[in-house]
C-alpha cells in the first residue's frame, strides 16, 4: 500500500498543469539582460526534459512494477518532459542570479492589454523585482 501511495504522488506531480507565465527576476536587471540570460539557458532545456523522463521511467519501474509503472509514465510523458525542460532552464537562470517570478493574473492581463511601449516598461519593471501596484506607466506620445 505504501508503494502505491508513493507512486500515485510521484505520477500526479508529473501530471501537474503547465507552469504559469513567469519572468526571470533579479534586482537591477532589465528585460534585455533577462532575455540574454534566458537565451544562454535554453540549450539546457532538452537535457532537463530527457533527464526528467528517464528518471520518471526508473521511478515508475521501481514503484509501480515493470508493467504498470512505465505505462503510467508513458501516458504523462509530454507533461513530464515539459516540466523537466522548464526546470532545466530555471536551474541555469538561478546560477546566474535570477529567480522565477510567476506573474499574477492581473499582471498577465495588463501585459496583454498594454501598448508595446508600456508592455516593455512593465516587463523591465517586473524583471527588476517590481510589482504591478508600484508600476508607473510611461507617458504615451
Amino acid at each position: 500500500m505504501k508503494k502505491f501511495l508513493v507512486l500515485a504522488t510521484v505520477l500526479l506531480s508529473a501530471c501537474s498543469a503547465a507552469k504559469k507565465p513567469a519572468v526571470p527576476s533579479q534586482s537591477g536587471m532589465n528585460l534585455a539582460a533577462a532575455r540574454q540570460a534566458y537565451s544562454s539557458c535554453v540549450p539546457n532545456a532538452p537535457r532537463g526534459g530527457q533527464n526528467a523522463v528517464v528518471g520518471s521511467y526508473v521511478a515508475g519501474v521501481v514503484l509501480g512494477g515493470v508493467l504498470i509503472g512505465p505505462i503510467i509514465v508513458a501516458s504523462n510523458e509530454r507533461n513530464i518532459r515539459y516540466n523537466g525542460e522548464a526546470g532545466g532552464v530555471d536551474r541555469c537562470l538561478r546560477k546566474q542570479g535570477y529567480k522565477r517570478r510567476v506573474l499574477t493574473d492581473a499582471e498577465i492581463n495588463t501585459i496583454n492589454s498594454s501598448s508595446p511601449t508600456t508592455r516593455r516598461h512593465l516587463l523591465d519593471h517586473l524583471v527588476a523585482g517590481g510589482t504591478l501596484t508600484n508600476f508607473t506607466a510611461p507617458k504615451e506620445a
